[in-house]
């Protein structure tokens, strides 16, 4: 078999329908390419001892910008939730996807040891060389591929394949096509990202409806709807200062706006978070690819597998679960006698298979029930102690959810700034209220001290008037000769005033006209000069 064109591992066209496993080359049903199990136990070729695999000195150089879930043009980053040891954790998790249904499928890292040598993709020691680079021209729309045995590399297998691939049952099957090397290659011209937990609901959603319209629908609906809210709230502002002023406007719109507390931050917590959350958040999951998925859907090319969904026609599905009982050759090669395998375009369920043709939408990062079925027939194997019994695949994913702590980290900011504005609000309401208050309360007691100073003006007047309403009216009483007031005459000269002898006092005498005047008006009067000296008279007697 002569070498031909490179076998993409991806793409972005996606067909409608999906089957079982399809192995390579896809032009042909009885034979097929395959990593060897040497004989030799002391061999590490092929399946001997695992595929060694180096990566690219500058393979996460070139691919790290591409993941989304890190602004790596910022100058400052807080959190860094991608890194190298994270992207190469990654690829051995995709590894670990094949390797782990299958005892003879493994992989190790010799990428230290080809660094040492100064090598990259000539290295002696790798069997599989994974890198990073730009597409070619004509190929933009390929996430990533793989070349089986590429050619002008310097490797020792020319351009002729050597065919007979010994199985791990043992059995060599003469007519399949030797894999002695492999490159994968990541664009790094699309976007990646690594949580594909966060991103598996939408995933999932996206493949019934439209997710990315729908998201767009809610997100980018609240924040067109805060929009119009923010603008109704403008709106009375400049009704405020059209109607009351400037001055006293802005102080009753700051007043009315800072009284609804809990409706305030809502508006500027959707008024800021969206576009956050739609940029940093949603849009690595709908629209790039992901990375764990497409590494495992290339190493499904690496063992030999490509894409279901394109070559409908040879779909290969089993009659039978495979069981240590169906090792020969012959049981996993549709058309030869005793085979288990038969090909079925038309076979149902089976389009989860992990070699859908990749795409943003639909991406699987761990195998189907007949990708696990494909892998046994493929590299069959006899020994039942290490068959596992059950025919469901496993899938053992380290769940990052670093998606829930990007999308605290985005709403954080907006959470901050409206707490910020509202508290401004508020003590800008505040400060009016309480300027008002006491613009109020020095009202009111301006008004309540000129009531007051009122109140005792008159109080005073009515308290003077009738001062001198008594002292006339006691004068002109004295001077008619209706009260006595003795010893009002003129004193001597340095004479004493002598106390009167049991004589009324002049107090005495006021309050006996005060008690007269409530009195009849028909009291005779007090006893004249005339009268004195019997009336003294008839007191001595």
């Amino acid at each position: 078999m002569r070498h031909g064109p490179g076998l993409l591992g991806a793409g972005l066209l996606v067909l409608q329908h999906a089957a079982g496993w399809v192995t390579l080359p896809n032009d042909y049903v009885s034979k097929k390419i395959a990593w060897p199990l040497p004989e030799d136990v002391l061999d590490d070729t092929g399946l001997g001892g695992g595929i060694a695999f180096s990566l690219d000195a500058n393979f996460c150089k070139n691919l790290l910008p591409m993941f989304k879930e890190d602004d790596q043009q910022a100058q400052i980053q807080v959190f860094a939730f991608v890194a190298c040891a994270d992207i190469n954790d990654s690829i051995a998790r995709a590894m670990s996807t094949w390797s782990s249904n299958h005892p003879y499928i493994d992989f190790y890292n010799v990428t230290d040891d080809c660094v040492e040598l100064g090598k990259g993709v000539d290295c002696p020691l790798a069997e599989l060389y994974i890198d990073s680079k730009p597409p070619v021209a004509g190929n933009e729309q390929v996430a990533a591929f793989v070349l089986h045995n590429p050619l002008d590399l310097g490797r020792e297998y020319g351009t002729t394949w050597e065919t007979g691939v010994r199985a791990p049952s043992g059995n060599t099957i003469g007519g399949d096509w030797q894999i002695k090397f492999t490159t994968l290659t990541f664009h790094n011209h699309i976007c990646w990202y690594l949580d594909n937990t966060f991103c598996a609901p939408f995933r999932i959603l996206n493949e019934s409806v439209n997710a990315t319209l729908l998201m767009q629908f809610i997100i980018w609906g609240l924040w067109a709807i805060s929009f119009l809210v923010l603008f109704l709230r403008v709106a009375q502002i400049f009704f405020y200062v059209f109607r009351f002023g400037t001055k006293v406007g802005v102080r009753r719109a700051i007043q009315a706006q800072s009284r609804d507390m809990l409706y305030t931050y809502i508006l500027l917590f959707l008024l800021i978070s969206p576009p956050i959350v739609w940029f940093k958040i949603f849009i690595p999951c709908l629209t790039c690819y992901d990375f764990e998925a497409t590494a495992a859907h290339e190493i499904g090319h690496v063992l030999g597998f490509t894409h279901t969904d394109q070559y409908p026609e040879k779909n290969r599905v089993e009659t039978e679960v495979y069981n240590e009982n169906l090792c020969g050759w012959n049981r996993g090669v549709p058309g030869q006698s005793g085979s288990k395998v038969i090909l079925d375009p038309n076979y149902p369920g089976i389009d989860d298979s992990i070699m859908f043709h990749l795409t943003t939408k639909k991406s699987k990062a761990c195998l189907s029930h007949n990708d696990f079925q494909g892998l046994l027939y493929q590299y069959p194997v006899c020994d039942g102690d290490i068959v596992r019994s059950s025919s469901e695949p496993l899938c053992v994913k380290s769940a990052r959810n670093i998606g829930w702590v990007r999308f605290i980290t985005a709403t954080v900011p907006p959470f901050i700034f409206a707490s910020i504005g509202v508290f401004i609000l508020v003590q800008m309401g505040l400060y009016y209220d309480n300027k008002e208050q006491t613009r109020n309360r020095w009202k009111l007691g301006g008004i309540s001290a000129v009531q007051e100073s009122r109140r005792r003006k008159a109080t005073e007047e009515e308290d003077f008037a009738k001062g001198i309403f008594a002292k006339s009216l006691t004068r002109g009483l004295t001077r008619s000769g209706s009260i006595h007031m003795p010893n009002l005459g003129r004193r001597k000269s340095g004479a004493a005033p002598k106390p009167a002898e049991n004589g009324p006092t002049k107090a005495a005498d006021l309050n006996n006209f005060a008690a007269s005047s409530n009195t009849n008006t028909n009291t005779p009067p007090p006893p004249t000069d005339a009268s004195k000296s019997g009336w003294g008279a008839a007191a001595k007697k």
